[in-house]
């Protein structure tokens, strides 16, 4: 099988890398940028450590911080109005997946007509845009490697994606002190999306043998540093890697696309609300056991990879023991993975297989390919 990968151009990484922000945008022949943002970070006082890099360089800057959780796409269209007016040559996305994805979003509609609803789906992004510089605060998205942007689209209120390889970032930069001070619950969700992208991604039909390597690395990072990184937040060895985890798993994803538990956490959160780390967290032991039998030797690697002891001999047994790795985890964060903890209703189990199963790009990626009934009894278990 022919398999291709693709990824960002430079990743600047380690304690201090976003010292070099400004140097990136001008290397890309840029002098004004249009910093994509949200108040929290503004708050927080993270956008004034990147803006003060910009400034002592004399790079010219405009602040785009509307950028809200589970973002709709008019934040896109709203912020392509202030980068056209400001004559913006470069974006810079500052935040977790939600600005990331829209500063993505935003630079190719600088450079594209229409409004970026027009491009829900694959490869549908017609010219190149603007150069984007991605800096993620938090370890979670992968959103800084990815050729992907998921927004809300307003006709039907469901997440989509859209994805094209004019959306990859020209530079990324993971300073783990801008993790530094996540709370622990979004350090747990964040980090919890990011090892579930590394096993879809590594147990999918897409994998090759560079995601692999790229995904295995991901989840031994994040099995040996999540812990570290939620209840003791300023280890910076652990916050370092935990973001070069979730990069990895990034640029493993964004070639070979997710599976199943993407696309009901897309579902499930777009039509209950849930912030997507919880929505993927919950679901991830519920999916990984129905995909076990499709996939055992690479649910056995993840075993081995996060170092649990195998005692029993036959393989579903071992495979096994990657899930019950997961429960234990998931318990040891506060996470508790049952659907009717959150508000989820029995009488949207098959609206909610429906939406999961029209997400093509995913399920073609699953190890097991789903019926409507089985994802239905899949949500069951899980309730």
């Amino acid at each position: 099988m022919v398999s291709a990968f693709r990824t960002v151009e430079k990743i600047l990484a380690g304690p201090g890398s976003v010292e070099q922000l400004a140097e990136e945008i001008k290397r890309l022949g840029s002098e004004r940028t249009l910093l994509v943002t949200d108040k929290g970070l503004k708050e927080a006082g993270v956008v004034d450590v990147v803006c003060n890099v910009m400034e002592k360089a004399g790079v010219k800057y405009c602040i785009y911080d509307r950028v809200e959780p589970e973002p709709e796409a008019r934040l896109v269209n709203l912020a392509v109005k202030v980068g056209k007016d400001f004559g913006a040559s470069s974006v810079v996305g500052l935040g977790g997946g939600s600005s990331m994805d829209v500063a993505k979003a935003v630079a190719v509609m600088i450079t594209n007509e229409g409004s970026i609803e027009d491009y829900f789906g694959m490869e549908k992004i017609r010219k190149p845009g603007l150069p984007v510089i991605a800096v993620p605060t938090t370890a979670g998205t992968g959103s800084e490697v990815t050729s992907i942007s998921v927004l809300m689209d307003p006709s039907d209120g469901v997440k989509k994606g859209v994805v094209s390889s004019f959306m990859y970032a020209k530079v990324a930069i993971l300073d783990p002190t801008l993790t530094l001070n996540l709370p622990p619950r979004l350090t747990a969700l964040t980090g919890l999306d990011a090892l579930v992208h590394a096993i879809e991604s590594f147990t999918g039909v897409n994998a090759n043998p560079i995601t692999d390597a790229l995904n295995a690395k991901a989840i031994e990072l994040i099995a040996a540093n999540i812990r570290k990184a939620v209840f003791s937040g300023h280890d910076l060895p652990a916050r370092d890697a935990m973001l070069t985890a979730s990069c990895m798993a990034g640029m493993a994803f964004s070639n070979t696309q997710n599976g199943l538990d993407h696309a009901l956490a897309l579902a499930i959160g777009s039509r209950y609300h849930l912030p997507h780390g919880l929505s993927t967290a919950i679901l991830l032991p519920w999916v990984m056991a129905y995909n076990l039998p499709a996939n055992l030797d690479k649910f056995v690697r993840i075993a081995h990879i996060v170092r649990k002891p195998i005692e029993r001999t036959d393989v579903r047994g071992a495979a096994r023991v990657a899930v019950d790795w997961v429960k234990e985890l998931l318990e040891d964060l506060n996470i508790p993975f049952t659907l009717s903890r959150y508000g989820v209703r029995k009488e949207d189990f098959a609206l909610l297989a429906q939406q999961a199963l029209a997400a093509k790009r995913l399920i073609d990626n699953n190890p097991r390919r789903p019926s409507e009934e089985e994802v239905v009894n899949l949500l069951e278990e899980a309730y």
